[in-house]
């Protein structure tokens, strides 16, 4: 049941960043009196281009405010990230922000949604000990779960930070774990984004070695999640069925 509800707010959180990315491009269009969307992100990195340093900043900016308050997808800066920075530069630029951002987005789930999280399943054995096991997982072990489902494509990435963020999961192996299970991604679609956006989304999404990565992610993650929580409730002696 929960696993379902977590599917289904993955779904709806992916809805609205699509939607919202739609009503962002057509704005761009008329604010720059761009002739199409292209055009418009054409003109968006020219501005960063030559904004020199500055041009940094107002990155970091968009990047960090669309992954916490995410109504609409950062995906469109990462992609041109390589066409404004370099691949290099851009790759840096862009795991930094996506650092930044979910350490702030799971601070907030941490810190106002937690304490309800656990009021609301007070009566359940079985969460509370699958809620200590990852609490008393060592710090290799939360940072490897972290990095796995970093790697895998099956989680959104803005609509993760918070989940993690009800998590016991320790900061900074979340933190760590993110700038390194995101570094392969980042830097696929940054190096490609100097190619350009097109061959970005297409080339990245279509190439079955990086399907086959996060596959394999998403299965190591669920195993070493299961391995928890099942050893939690065994030494309680529950049963995930009562």
């Amino acid at each position: 049941a929960a696993g379902g509800a977590l599917a289904s707010s993955a779904v709806i959180a992916e809805a609205i960043q699509i939607a919202g990315t739609g009503v962002l491009f057509v704005w761009a269009q008329q604010f720059t009196g761009a002739e199409s969307p292209v055009e418009a992100v054409s003109l968006m990195i020219d501005f960063l281009q030559q904004s020199g340093a500055a041009g940094y900043g107002y990155f970091a900016a968009a990047m960090i405010f669309f992954q916490v308050i995410p109504v609409a997808a950062a995906f469109v800066l990462t992609v041109s990230a390589g066409a404004i920075f370099g691949a290099v530069k851009g790759t840096a630029t862009v795991l930094t922000c996506s650092t930044i951002s979910a350490s702030i987005s799971f601070l907030i789930a941490r810190n106002l949604l937690r304490e309800k999280l656990l009021e609301t399943t007070q009566e359940s054995k079985q969460f509370r000990a699958i809620d200590a096991a990852f609490g008393d997982a060592s710090f290799s072990t939360s940072l490897t779960l972290i990095t796995l489902l970093r790697l895998s494509p099956v989680l959104p990435f803005a609509w993760a930070n918070y989940v993690f963020g009800l998590s016991p999961v320790p900061l900074p192996a979340f933190s760590i774990g993110t700038f390194v299970g995101c570094l392969p991604a980042v830097a696929g679609y940054v190096s490609a984004g100097q190619v350009g956006a097109e061959i970005a989304v297409n080339g990245a999404e279509s190439n079955p070695l990086v399907l086959g990565l996060g596959i394999a992610a998403t299965l190591g993650a669920i195993t070493v999640a299961g391995n928890i929580a099942t050893d939690a409730l065994k030494d309680l002696d529950l049963d995930l069925n009562e």
